[in-house]
């Protein structure tokens, strides 16, 4: 089969790869559509730990079940959604609801996505691989995945309660999302007011799950003229990064941060009023430290969350989110690209032109 490997930072080759066989539990898919991602950026410019190099490449995904092992949990022409991890649900943490720190969660994973064919490891086809309803495009569906970082995010924010209670979860099963029609959209968040920062994918979905829980006052700051236009579209206020400050200074309930830069994570609290809620979403090179005003920190008694991956019930909710017609994400689909196009796709996200590709092998 066709697929692209990642040699080394800045070197990518299509190449005739062994097609892989399902062992027991495991699901084997065509490869409908895989999206871009930010952390495959990340990889493609510097390398990264969880992708190893030489290796496959791409981790967001949907498509058709073309075979199984025994045991699977799909037959053979099923269409599918899933991420490409899952935790295994007995270590420290997960006993104890951080599915998202399982200790083993990045043992076994989905890698390879850009290719003809995907393998899904048996525990993640258990976990958190979906049927794929016709309402649902291919494109939409290969979302999941960084959507459910977004839905860990959101479940942090209602942990701490600085969002309304999300209503009590769907009863739909979690292979047919029959119910999913039944997902209406929260109570207005009165006087709730959120700066997300950075108008790429992730900060495009957080700006498209607050709409959805109600919050009406989401602002969206970046460079991107681009960018901020679809996040306009997604029903943001939207300002240039440049102009936040100073008249920006104490006026925002939650600060999301979504650019993995150092220098953005320490200018967050200077945006956030006394008593909110920083998010530093977006992950920083290893190694790297940042600093804060200490006394606005302590002293404003400042929250400060910095949420990691996602556990099987974000997945869930992710999936619960793409089901409903309260939200649309394909505004953020940029293209669609062919295998061979690999190098210009990443010549393109690395410009700063578009958002996500998708590739259909």
């Amino acid at each position: 089969m066709k697929a692209l490997v990642l040699e080394e930072p800045g070197c990518m080759t299509l190449q005739e790869v062994p097609r892989p066989q399902p062992g027991p539990g495991e699901v084997l898919i065509q490869v409908k559509a895989a999206t871009t991602c930010g952390t495959d950026l990340k990889a493609y410019r510097r390398g990264h730990p969880q992708i190893p190099m030489p290796g496959l490449f791409g981790h967001e995904y949907s498509g058709v079940v073309v075979a199984t092992g025994d045991g699977a949990p799909f037959a053979v022409g099923d269409a599918v959604m899933g991420v490409h991890s899952a935790p295994c649900q007995q270590c420290f943490w997960c006993q104890r609801g951080q599915e998202n720190l399982c200790e083993s969660i990045m043992a076994t994973k989905v890698l390879g996505s850009y290719s003809e064919y995907l393998l899904v490891p048996e525990r993640i086809a258990r976990l958190n691989l979906f049927s794929k309803p016709d309402s649902l495009t291919f494109e939409v569906a290969s979302l999941l995945e960084p959507l459910a970082c977004v839905a860990q995010g959101i479940q942090e924010l209602d942990r701490v309660g600085v969002l309304s209670p999300p209503p009590a979860p769907s009863s739909f099963s979690s292979r047919d999302g029959s119910a999913a029609e039944r997902l209406v959209p929260r109570k207005n968040e009165e006087g709730v007011s959120v700066l997300v920062i950075g108008p790429g994918a992730i900060g495009l979905m957080f700006v498209a799950a607050l709409k959805l829980r109600g919050v009406e006052g989401v602002t969206l700051a970046g460079r991107n003229p681009s960018r901020l236009e679809v996040g306009r579209s997604l029903g943001a206020t939207t300002v240039p990064v440049a102009e936040l400050a100073p008249e920006e200074a104490d006026k925002f309930d939650i600060v999301i941060e979504c650019t993995g830069m150092p220098e953005v994570w320490e200018q967050t609290i200077g945006y956030v009023r006394r008593g909110g809620t920083v998010m530093l979403f977006g992950g920083c090179p290893g190694g790297t430290t940042v600093t804060f005003d200490t006394k606005k920190l302590h002293y404003d008694q400042i929250t400060l969350l910095s949420p990691f991956h996602f556990g099987t019930r974000a997945v869930r909710t992710a999936r619960e989110w793409l089901l409903s017609p309260q939200m649309d994400l394909s505004p953020l689909i940029s293209g669609r690209r062919t295998l061979d196009e690999g190098k210009e796709t990443f010549a393109d996200l690395q410009a700063g032109r578009g958002i996500k590709y998708v590739f259909q092998p």
